[in-house]
């Protein structure tokens, strides 16, 4: 995600990081390769458009703009539910924190088994939304026999719960929690789950492939058409003022479809290691460590 100030008038025109223009430079340009030899020809041929203006393609420009409009904002929504999915791990955790440390106390073994498994949940989740490996940072924080159980599991994130879960049905039987405050903590992992499920439900399930085509399909034909409307009136301003368009049109396609995934490690996408980190760091606080990993810094503008 791409955390920085607005820049200044001059800069606003010369900014790399984070702006959408490199992805979307080849459309671009070639609408305006066709665009100059749009005027090429009509310089040799003025009679070859002559009853074309730019009321003939107002008309998809404004069916484009309804399109484009809704799906940024259909695709924006997806990103601001991810990002309140992962606020409310946060929330969530810090409870099941809370919680811990008051039932259990900072120097019990179940405490820091507890605190552990949640932030190997919270690592594990975050990588297998991005489709990477999730064992590497589930087994910082497992016992060997806990990273068999989840490497061997179909859903990893979700095998961590049922082990903080076994753990508080073992303190139940033993006594060691009443079973109300064991109620509380159960409704504690049954948000963390409902969390993953939504996060879940995002990254697998995209916008409908037909509307996204249909989408791309008017953007080209749009653009193509553009300079057949814009060269009697507009002579050779006409690649430039296509290109605007194009930039415009394309742009904000590509831009949709990076927020389409908000967990994507794009420059758009949310930043779940730093999510992550800021879990970890309140766990090992609450487990009396006093040699925390440090935040996660932006680097060039972006935080990741």
């Amino acid at each position: 995600m791409i955390v920085r100030d607005k820049p200044g008038f001059l800069a606003l025109f010369f900014v790399y990081q984070g702006s959408i223009a490199p992805r979307v430079m080849s459309q671009i340009l070639l609408v305006a390769v066709l665009s100059s030899l749009v005027v090429a020809v009509h310089v040799q041929f003025p009679a070859l458009f002559p009853a074309l203006n730019i009321a003939s393609v107002g008309f998809i420009g404004v069916a484009l703009s309804l399109y484009l409009g809704f799906r940024n904002n259909a695709c924006y929504e997806r990103w601001w539910e991810g990002r309140r999915l992962w606020g409310q791990l946060l929330v969530q955790g810090r409870s099941l924190i809370r919680l811990s440390l008051a039932y259990r106390g900072q120097d019990s073994e179940r405490h820091r088994r507890t605190l552990h498994r949640l932030i190997a949940f919270a690592g594990c989740l975050r990588d297998q939304l991005r489709e990477q490996d999730p064992m590497p940072a589930a087994s910082q924080r497992l016992r060997l026999d806990e990273v068999a159980a989840v490497e061997a599991a179909v859903n990893r994130p979700d095998r961590i719960l049922q082990l903080m879960g076994e753990q508080i049905a073992i303190e139940v039987s033993n006594g060691s929690l009443d079973p109300v405050t064991a109620r509380n903590f159960e409704q504690r992992l049954v948000a963390l789950s409902d969390i993953q499920a939504g996060c879940e439900r995002l990254s697998a399930t995209p916008l409908p492939f037909a509307y996204t085509l249909l989408v791309h399909r008017i953007c080209y034909i749009y653009c193509f058409l553009l300079p057949f409307g814009l060269v009697a009136g507009s002579g050779l301003a006409t690649p430039l003022l296509t290109a605007i368009v194009a930039y415009a049109f394309f742009g904000l396609d590509e831009l949709s479809r990076e927020l389409e995934q908000p967990f994507g490690s794009g420059d758009n996408g949310l930043p779940l290691d730093a999510l992550t980190r800021t879990l970890e760091r309140e766990c090992l606080q609450a487990l009396g460590e006093r040699q925390l990993p440090p935040p996660v810094a932006c680097r060039n503008y972006r935080l990741t």
